[in-house]
């Protein structure tokens, strides 16, 4: 007699389809790369030795360029194509995500986290995009993993993979020297207050970690002439509990309506997963000595968040919601485990369903929303440029993401485009050279600018501007600039593209034509 089949329950269902969604937004995005994907790109297409060099240029270190260059070698560099690598990583995420959190509690906190991550608008935005924050996100879960493993058994092998990833981590981005640091730190607490085999496999871990993050000091000194030369000219430093709360609010979902939804009740699983216990009369008790499962990750989280800002304002750097990115794996697990703690079925499926609700609206808000307005610039141009005219972009951070729009075009042949300021390096309108950024700019004037637009074309020539309002670098800069075209020669300006604010690199068009 054979046994009757089980049918998967209604919670099992649920949890495959959230997971079948997740996977598929994870690939799509109806977007055009902006200026950080285009750059990305431009950069990665480099030579494998001169993408070191060159981000003496920028800002960030190697490792995730020197991957994309290897993944465009083989899958090409169509937009589906190099923003795929971060998909794969947000993929791999997943698994990761599960055997954290079932280490930290089981299989219950397992298929919570993983549920969570799969309809999570952070990661799915940054799996979608061509940027190594998806990367980030991918290493951390690893290093979770890693280091709860080397913690519970030391072993040549364990160790050797928590010196990798944390290698990884200090290649990959800035903001992953604060979580290292914060995470050597924390062993070294974790050393001192325990005893026997647990102390020695601490300490070995803490040397691990040394040893990966150590690998840095081969690029210690481009580092330094970055933080010298480079920085980011483009915002101002924030006060550390800004960047902080923007942090959180971002990995809820941002400033949108589903984002200021979740993030409230994100915090307060936050605060139940930290110091949070069910009792027996259904009611949870918060204590500081609770002994929650992922306290470690919730202070470390929140640690390296702090040390990161704090970084960013001494050093007068700005700060973006997506340097976060090495946080958001604690955040998960984190909320997850606060879901977990809630004392019944019911409560607990209610908060799972809301937060995955917000989530999918915020996720499906990344599939259908436009990240630059570069698009609806070349359409302009596809329709009144001709051959001989000429293309400056004002600011000069516009040009990749049009540059690599207009190359799919015939029309764009005939066309000559330049960076403002107009000097001889802005023909290479698809990079942007961060070096003393400010000085080079405060080097020229708009008159002079002018007076280089009107030597490199004829009267019967066009000059088209791709403009936007807002840039902090050229906001003084471009009308003027325009403006001094029209005074010296006359030419009539018609605005073909207005920039629109709501979109997140907007960007408009104005056309300088003969009267």
């Amino acid at each position: 007699m054979t046994e009757p089949r089980r049918v998967p329950g209604v919670g099992a269902l649920a949890v495959a389809a959230v997971l079948v969604v997740g996977l598929v937004l994870r690939f799509a995005t109806r977007s055009d790369l902006w200026l950080d994907e285009a750059l990305s790109v431009n950069v990665a297409r480099l030579k494998l030795g001169d993408i070191g060099p060159w981000l003496r240029h920028d800002g960030a270190p190697p490792l995730y360029y020197w991957l994309l260059h290897l993944w465009t070698n083989w899958f090409g560099t169509s937009d589906l194509a190099v923003r795929s690598l971060s998909g794969v990583f947000g993929v791999l995420s997943l698994p990761l995500a599960w055997l954290c959190g079932r280490r930290l509690g089981g299989t219950r906190l397992a298929w919570t986290t993983v549920v969570l991550l799969a309809l999570n608008p952070f990661a799915v935005h940054f799996a979608t995009e061509t940027r190594m924050y998806g990367l980030e996100i991918f290493l951390v879960f690893a290093g979770i993993l890693a280091v709860r493993r080397a913690l519970d058994r030391r072993s040549w092998d364990r160790l050797a993979v928590v010196a990798l990833l944390s290698a990884a981590l200090v290649w990959t981005q800035y903001w992953c020297l604060s979580l290292v640091a914060v995470v050597a730190f924390a062993l070294v607490i974790v050393a001192w207050r325990a005893t026997g085999a647990r102390r020695e496999a601490a300490v070995a871990t803490f040397v691990a970690v040394g040893v990966g993050a150590a690998t840095f000091t081969v690029w210690l000194p481009t580092f330094l002439e970055q933080a010298a030369h480079t920085g980011t000219p483009w915002a101002t430093a924030q006060f550390p509990p800004g960047p902080i709360g923007t942090g959180i609010l971002e990995f809820a979902g941002g400033g949108h309506a589903e984002g200021w939804l979740l993030v409230y009740v994100a915090v307060a699983l936050v605060l139940i997963g930290t110091f949070g216990r069910s009792t027996e009369r259904n009611t949870i008790e918060l204590t500081a000595h609770g002994g929650s499962s992922v306290a470690w990750e919730a202070a470390i989280g929140i640690g390296a968040l702090a040390l990161g800002a704090t970084l960013a304002y001494l050093g007068h750097s700005g700060f973006q919601p997506r340097y976060a990115a090495p946080a958001l794996p604690m955040f998960v697990l984190v909320v997850a485990r606060g879901v977990t703690v809630l004392p019944t079925a019911r409560m607990r499926n209610i908060a799972l369903v809301f937060v995955v609700a917000c989530g999918f609206a915020g996720s499906v808000r990344n599939w259908h929303e436009q990240r630059t307005q570069t698009g609806e610039v070349v359409a302009a141009l596809a329709t009144r440029a001709r051959p001989g005219d000429l293309v400056v972009y004002c600011p000069d951070q516009l040009g990749p993401a049009t540059h690599r729009l207009l190359e799919r075009h015939a029309f764009s042949r005939g066309l000559r485009e330049r960076s403002y300021p107009i000097l001889p390096y802005s023909r290479v309108v698809t990079l942007v050279d961060w070096v003393d950024y400010t000085k080079r700019l405060d080097a020229t004037t708009p008159d002079a600018a002018a007076e280089r637009v009107l030597s490199l074309v004829r009267p019967s020539q066009r000059v088209f501007v791709v403009t936007a309002p807002g840039y902090i670098t050229h906001d003084a800069l471009c009308s003027p600039f325009v403006n001094a075209i029209v005074a010296r020669t006359g030419r009539r300006i018609t605005e073909v593209v207005r920039p629109n604010q709501d979109i997140y690199e907007h960007a408009g068009l104005d056309e300088l034509a003969t009267p």
